[in-house]
């Protein structure tokens, strides 16, 4: 073969790398956005282990806007929360999946029907929320 064609099949190749190592990356949250989210999620336990329902349901509000902002930083866009779920699906094990989409309901009872949350919900829903959180931001 001739050296210029070597030549482009080589600069040809290391474009292909580059390429493919800038999707890689793309794929990965950033670490300061990752860390707000933790250090917002910390604050939010505290939230939900008030004996006041009102302060219980609005830490499902927050839990809810904060795995809204989780999706929409691993998936780099600005959709809905539902949106994104559905689009999560394959992250998580099928019953995983539905206790996120039950804990996404509850959050919806507390805003459109002014639903009370007891404090074991309000616990089992944190726990959900975290795990969510945590497995889309890897």
């Amino acid at each position: 073969m001739d050296n210029t064609i070597l030549l482009t099949i080589s600069i040809l190749i290391l474009i292909a790398i580059l390429f493919v190592m800038a999707r890689i990356n793309s794929r990965r949250v950033p670490q300061k956005k990752k860390e707000k989210i933790y250090e917002r999620l910390e604050e939010i336990r505290l939230q939900v282990q008030s004996e006041d329902v009102y302060a219980r349901r609005d830490a499902i509000i927050k839990l809810d806007n904060l795995l809204s902002k989780a999706l929409q930083v691993r998936y780099r866009n600005e959709k809905s929360c539902g949106d994104n779920l559905k689009m999560a699906k394959n992250l998580f094990r099928k019953d995983t999946y539905q206790n996120l989409w039950d804990a996404h309901k509850l959050r919806n009872n507390i805003v459109h029907k002014d639903e009370d949350i007891g404090y074991d919900e309000a616990q089992q829903a944190y726990k959900v929320y975290k795990m969510a959180i945590n497995k889309i931001l890897q």
